[in-house]
């Protein structure tokens, strides 16, 4: 079957160095943009953007209007930039729960070794190098700031706040440009490679002003969101300043892209991980700055892939590429040598998983699109661009020769996940990231579902998380309530509804609600933690001691049981006791937030003991 010979081919395209480097001795840098979806910027064809920046650098450069993503998510559509290969090769399929092969070669490893300065400058937690993305960096500047400024009042006053400010772990554009600042101040006369991320467009959309004023007559999402493109842009306009001011310009050749859309409503996504439609998949790319060739064309219609960056800069540069890359340089559209080339791009997304969903895996070719799922999708993308009409079942043959495709490209061995601490789980929560949701009880279905039959249950999380980031928490308990009838079974829905309920300090109704819960759900340990909580903070200490010792006994391990049976131990003077528990949440995971803070009531109790002369440590 020619699919085969198809696959084998692009499994294994030579790089090699047929031509003299086009571009020797010139400076690169990659920008790729956090969620950003191409049909945001003026010169995709958006009539309300301000982007002027973007669009010069596409006026002047060279712009692909075709440009689509391996994967909807920050971490392993960053690898296939960087490796040239898809995530079912590089093995990177979700973000917190895999990093790089060390085997792999990047891009950076490439350059470095053919005499590029290598520098990465990143702006969120994803990108963290204990995930590997650092290989061949000479730096790789991934420090985060310790405070995160929120311009919204709104979500500063709201309940999310602090955590945004405090440990939401990213930076805005602005910050990003003064490390870049600092770095071209450092000199240097070899070439050199700078990746810079930049994530601003992302969700929580909170534009500075004047920015967050730009746009309002748009409603919630499209006003912050688009306010969000127009600060960034802004910033890609200081990039070029900064390289005209120092005399770099001339000499630097500037790839921009992004790792992903946003859904923005379309197909009842307003995130960016569920799905694998257009919204989320189709992206910039633009080839621009000084050292762009005059004779290069300023448009090329042909397909692109985000594989297909790391062989055409290598090829521009004139180095050995990677023993294997599914990606196939840019370079002969470039000179005008390959027209309407005929490319097939694997697409894939974990993230349903954490919903207790299917996966997803699919392929596009040319106009049509194939969705591997419970329910199977096929969509004709030049008759139908916004994927409305699901031609499965009258292109059943069209269809079983896709699906042979994704069989071959999908990973023939499943990788095992790593192991996501509960710090890591935090922090990815804390910039949006739902993480994986456990069953609450035994009527909870084991079979993974069909995304497309949980969006309410999925698109219902979002919106009562937006509720609450916004400080309207009675709008998002009202959403709440109403997943906890249609998505029964959910323990994220649950967990979700127990914090509002302690939060605007209706205890009553949380122990109402759990005990009723636990009645059907005995085994869902952390119902017996919100019923301890809500007597806890009714001031029935005793009794919440009781029920966060029934939730341990279900569940050891849950950190935030332990530290507040501590706490309240602690305040009926039972300080062994409280001690004793206070370890127990250390040794649960000592990084995460909870954990140093147990670990810090631990140490007052015991300097307290130590200065009354006692003994406090438990038998």
């Amino acid at each position: 079957m020619w699919w085969g010979v198809c696959a084998t081919l692009l499994l294994f395209l030579p790089l090699g160095c047929a031509r003299p480097p086009l571009l020797p001795g010139v400076n690169l840098i990659l920008i790729t943009i956090d969620t950003l979806r191409a049909d945001r910027l003026a010169t995709y064809g958006y009539p309300g953007a301000l982007t002027p920046n973007m669009d010069r650098l596409a006026r002047q450069g060279v712009f692909f209007p075709e440009m689509v993503a391996s994967v909807p998510l920050t971490l392993p559509s960053h690898t296939s930039f960087l490796t040239g290969l898809s995530p079912s090769r590089h093995g990177v399929h979700d973000n917190g729960a895999y990093s790089l092969d060390p085997e792999r070669i990047t891009l950076a490893e490439r350059l470095s070794a053919g005499g590029y300065r290598t520098a990465a400058i990143v702006s969120s937690f994803q990108l963290d190098k204990k995930y590997g993305l650092d290989q061949g960096f000479d730096e790789y500047d991934d420090t985060m700031p310790d405070l995160f400024t929120i311009y919204d009042q709104r979500i500063a006053r709201g309940p999310r706040g602090s955590q945004i400010s405090r440990n939401a772990d990213q930076r805005r554009a602005n910050e990003v440009n003064a490390r870049v600042r600092a770095w071209l101040a450092q000199g240097g006369s070899e070439p050199f490679f700078l990746w810079l991320h930049y994530f601003d467009p992302h969700e929580t959309y909170d534009p500075p002003p004047p920015y967050d004023g730009l746009f309002p007559e748009r409603s919630w999402p499209d006003r912050q969101y688009d306010g969000e493109v127009a600060f960034l842009d802004r910033a890609i306009g200081e990039l070029e300043w900064m390289l005209r001011e120092k005399g770099l310009w001339e000499r630097t050749l500037i790839v921009l892209s992004a790792d992903h859309g946003e859904g923005l409503g379309q197909h009842r996504e307003m995130y960016h991980d569920t799905f694998l439609y257009e919204s989320t998949l189709r992206i910039p790319l633009i080839i621009g700055g000084g050292a762009l060739p005059p004779a290069w064309p300023r448009l090329v219609e042909s397909p692109a892939r985000s594989v297909d960056v790391f062989p055409t800069l290598l090829e521009l540069t004139g180095l050995p590429g990677a023993e294997e890359t599914q990606g196939k340089s840019l370079v002969p559209l470039l000179l005008g040598e390959e027209r309407n080339r005929k490319l097939v791009n694997y697409v894939e997304t974990y993230s349903p998983g954490h919903h207790a969903a299917s996966r997803l895996f699919g392929v596009q070719d040319g106009d049509w699109k194939y969705i591997e799922a419970p329910k199977p999708e096929l969509y004709n993308l030049a008759a139908d661009p916004g994927e409305t009409e699901n031609l499965f079942m009258l292109e059943r043959s069209r269809a079983r020769e896709m699906q042979d495709f994704v069989d071959e490209w999908k990973p023939s061995e499943e990788r095992e996940e790593e192991e996501i601490d509960e710090e890591t789980r935090e922090r990815l929560e804390a910039i949006g990231y739902i993480q994986r949701d456990g069953p609450a009880d035994a009527s909870a279905t084991e079979t993974e579902e069909d995304p497309k039959d949980l969006v309410p249950c999925i698109d219902g999380l979002h919106r009562a998380m937006a509720y609450y980031t916004y400080g309207e928490l009675d709008s998002s308990l009202e959403v709440l309530y109403e997943l906890a009838e249609i998505c029964p079974g959910r323990q994220r829905i649950y967990d979700n509804i127990g914090n509002l309920l302690i939060t605007t300090g209706r205890y009553a109704d949380a122990v109402d609600f759990f005990v009723s819960l636990l009645e059907r759900a005995p085994a869902y340990a952390k119902g017996y933690f919100w019923i301890g909580m809500a007597y806890r903070r009714g001031g029935e200490n005793r009794e919440a001691v009781h029920w966060f010792l029934r939730g341990l006994e279900k569940d050891g391990r849950m950190q935030d049981a332990a530290y507040n049976l501590g706490l309240t131990l602690r305040d009926l003077g039972l300080t062994r006791e409280a001690i004793g528990a206070f370890q127990g949440a250390v040794s649960v995971a000592p990084g995460t937030r909870i954990g140093k803070m147990a670990a810090g009531a631990l140490d007052e109790l015991r300097r307290a003991a130590a200065e009354n002369g006692e003994t406090a440590e438990p038998r």
